[in-house]
Parts: structure tokens; sequence; C-alpha cells
């Protein structure tokens, strides 16, 4: 005998029960599937669409730059390393 599978929530499996009056059948509750994480989503649309006419910046001298900001160079301070 043809294996069948059927699949779906509970109330689409259950409308094919008349196919299985008989039958041996094996149940396997799934978990469910993960939803997406839309506020998650959202926050990342929001991020692309204020970057989206920023220039680009290689993050080339970005430990320079931030070594001055430490050390108050940046500001017009004497550096102190």
């Amino acid at each position: 005998m043809e294996t069948q599978i059927f699949e779906g929530v509970w109330e689409e499996v259950a409308q094919h029960s008349s196919e299985f009056s008989g039958k041996r059948v094996r149940v396997t509750v799934l978990e469910p599937t993960p939803q997406p994480n839309e506020a998650m989503l959202l926050a990342l649309r929001k991020v692309a669409e204020r970057s989206k006419n920023m220039p680009f910046s290689s993050g080339e001298g970005s430990l320079e730059i931030l070594r001055e900001a430490r050390s108050g160079k940046m500001f017009g301070y004497e550096s102190s390393e």
C-alpha cells in the first residue's frame, strides 16, 4: 500500500477524516513554524531608509579617529598620549 502524507493544521487534516476510516494512521504534532520578528524587521527597514542617501565610508582610519576622540585632540585639547 502506498504511504500518503497529509500535512497542515488540524482542521485541514481533519477534512480528510472520511478517507482514513478503517485505516491505520500516525499523527505527528510538529513544532510551530517560527514567525519572523516583525519589530526587528521594521527597525531594519527604518535604518535602511534613513541611511539610503548617506555616503559610503570604508572604515579606513576609524581606529585613528577613535583614538583622537578619546585623547581630546579632535576637540582642541592637548593629547595625553
